[in-house]
């Protein structure tokens, strides 16, 4: 029973996803400035809360940094560092962070017919690796997206793992917010690898609330300085819920 009750939750939230996602594309192919309202009611409101709490059936347990919440309460944007363990963390980041977010994204993903577009409208940064004219463009977008009060969230492990343990951060994503002079703000959440862990589709009822915990700011203009701080504040973020 628990399998077809998963498997159930499973395709609801397959379609459900398609269609908010189906929704908001052709919205903003219509109205191109209604990036905002996508990103605050579309991705957020409606499709990542609603399914987190009434498809998914997760009880999300929030705290942000005092520092932070100042950060966010005035208007300036952040990158934001989390770990990786689930297929449905994208919308756990939409539902746990208070202003609208985008993601990094691979340069393909531009050149897809309206999929590239939407994510160019709503401020999505966009990469590829080697290639230092679209650093210049990453950096440029990244700033502007950051100035209109927006995160942008990566996950600096490369990869969703089974273990809670953290995996040694990327640089990447680094390089682009030291240049951009962003603050670097880590988050570390644990509980949606319980519910869909990687390599796998059933989703799995809750045992108890997802914990999301959203770390002070970091400044620094080093990029090896600032992935090292990150990876340590994540970590400490980890082992602060087991005391």
């Amino acid at each position: 029973m628990k399998l077809v009750i998963g498997f159930f939750r499973s395709i609801m939230t397959v379609l459900y996803a398609a269609f908010w996602c189906g929704t908001a594309l052709i919205t903003l192919v219509i109205f191109p400035n209604s990036s905002e309202f996508v990103l605050i009611k579309f991705a957020k409101k409606y499709w990542s809360e609603f399914m987190m709490k009434w498809i998914v059936g997760a009880e999300l347990d929030v705290q942000l940094h005092p520092e932070t919440e100042a950060l966010f309460k005035s208007g300036r944007g952040a990158v934001l560092v989390s770990n990786h363990s689930s297929y449905l963390d994208i919308n756990l980041a939409f539902a746990s962070t208070p202003i609208p977010i985008v993601f990094f994204s691979k340069a393909g993903v531009r050149k897809v017919p309206l999929l590239g577009g939407a994510n160019e409208r709503v401020g999505t940064v966009f990469v590829e690796r080697g290639n230092i004219k679209m650093a210049k463009k990453a950096i440029k977008k990244l700033e502007e997206t950051l100035r209109n009060g927006r995160c942008v969230v990566v996950y600096p492990e490369g990869s969703r793992f089974e273990t809670n343990e953290i995996q040694p951060f990327k640089k990447g994503g680094f390089h682009l917010a030291s240049n951009a002079g962003a603050p670097v703000v880590p988050v570390y959440h644990e509980g949606m690898g319980e519910i869909l862990p990687p390599h796998t589709f059933i989703i799995r009822k809750p045992s108890k609330p997802v914990v999301v915990r959203f770390g002070k700011p970091i400044y620094s203009s080093n990029v090896e300085e600032l992935r090292d701080k990150s990876f340590e504040s994540v970590k400490d973020l980890q082992a602060k819920l087991k005391l």
